[in-house]
């Protein structure tokens, strides 16, 4: 069952939660198979602002709009679609890291194998064909810098015979057949129809359709008048509002993250989507309303972002500062006063780990062991090959072949006259 275009695209903008392994890549994503007509044909199109979709259905992303009078190659049908060849004018977008430069930058080879066309320079739309390994494509350049057209990770081509799109029938008059072997695209080239290069859905040029000078003498077409505008039905507007309310219910759940979280570029895309193609104009409206409410608090979230990273920057510095500090400061040394130490000596090992009975010992200047030693309150490790002085209580154990001073104080001794 088809979903409506509006709840597809909601559901589209849940996957910004979803993580990148289970997007859909460039190249793994199917394009559709719908049965070919027996013979091509040539249609024109009979409606002003005619969108052509992705896909057969207004579930699918519109990538191009029509002028009355265009003409398009009909290819095949689908449930009351016709499969066109894409105009040469419209966005036809393939992954940049799936094809290879030219030298002069105005064409790609492609490199891999069944590659998708796409209409947009992203995966949120569906396929509009496929082309294989070495096909030449021709990059579509920016009138004004003379630059290929390109995005973050998708380069636009010049849609080639592989790239279709579906327009409703009842927009499509039959003009007369096209041999296969003579099947070309009628449409004019980018250059010509002017199209906007950073446009994801272009709209051709304004301006007079006949090479007739405007002298008055000119011959008048015979005027027909405009098909009526059919009216969205009370169901397509109703699933159009409740999306919508979705969309603003995910906003508002987004607004509530922490700052640092906050992610609203791909809740603006669906907007947008809204403002340009929403049935009811007052929803267009309101999605307006909301991208500037959008852009501006982005521009708030960035600022608090700032002064957070400057906060904690702030905090970082401080921190080493203190330790810092704390490395360097030298602890002042306790006057004890004067002490009858029991005991001189240089600090040595007993061999023994633990300190009862005793740790460490005591030897005079030629090694004679004078005393074993233990501190329980401290440790003699950072003792070991000073002469110091101690003082405290002797203590003799069985079996233990020196008798032990247990430390209550002790000192380095400096002076010679200690010694």
């Amino acid at each position: 069952m088809n979903l409506p275009y509006f709840t597809r695209v909601a559901l589209l903008a849940a996957l910004f939660a979803a993580p990148a392994s289970v997007l859909i890549p460039a190249q793994a994503q199917e394009a559709p198979a719908p049965t070919q007509t027996e013979k091509p044909w040539l249609g024109r199109v009979k409606g002003d602002g005619v969108r052509l979709r992705s896909g057969a259905g207004v579930n699918h992303a519109p990538i191009h709009v029509l002028d009355k009078g265009d003409e398009l190659v009909v290819v095949g049908t689908k449930e009351g679609w016709m499969q066109v060849r894409l105009p040469k004018g419209a966005a036809c977008w393939v992954a940049s890291e799936l094809v290879v430069a030219a030298a002069d930058g105005k064409s790609y080879t492609v490199k891999g194998d069944r590659v998708n066309l796409r209409g947009s320079p992203d995966t949120n739309s569906f396929p509009i064909g496929q082309v294989g390994k070495g096909k030449q494509l021709a990059a579509c350049m920016d009138g004004q810098t003379g630059q290929a057209v390109v995005s973050e990770k998708y380069v636009r081509v010049i849609p080639p015979e592989e790239a279709t799109a579906y327009v409703s029938g009842e927009f499509i008059e039959k003009v007369r057949d096209i041999a296969p072997e003579k099947l070309v695209n009628p449409q004019p080239a980018p250059e010509e129809r002017k199209v906007d290069p950073n446009a994801t859905v272009e709209k051709p040029s304004e301006g007079p359709k006949s090479d007739a000078v405007a002298d008055g003498h000119a011959p008048k077409a015979e005027e027909k008048p405009a098909p009526a505008k059919r009216q969205p039905t009370k169901e397509e507007l109703d699933d159009e509002r409740k999306t919508f309310d979705e969309l603003r219910i995910m906003l508002r759940d987004e607004l509530r993250k922490p700052a640092a979280e906050v992610n609203l570029t791909n809740l603006r895309k669906m907007f947008e989507q809204y403002a340009e193609f929403a049935l009811d104009e007052k929803l267009q409206a309101e999605a307006k309303a909301l991208i500037e409410k959008i852009d501006a608090t982005v521009k708030l979230l960035e600022a608090e972002k700032k002064r957070l990273a400057d906060e904690q920057a702030k905090r970082a510095a401080e921190l080493e500062r203190i330790k810092k500090e704390a490395l360097e400061k030298k602890e002042p040394k306790e006057d004890l006063g004067p002490a009858n130490y029991i005991a001189k000596g240089t600090v040595g090992s007993t061999g023994n780990l633990a300190k009862t009975p005793a740790s460490h010992r005591m030897f005079d200047e030629n090694g004679k062991v004078l005393y074993d030693l233990r501190w329980d309150k401290g440790d003699l490790a950072k003792y070991w090959g000073k002469f110091v002085g101690v003082t405290g209580e002797i203590k003799e154990y069985e079996g233990w072949p020196y008798k032990v001073i247990v430390i209550k104080r002790i000192d380095v001794l400096i002076e010679d006259d200690d010694k």
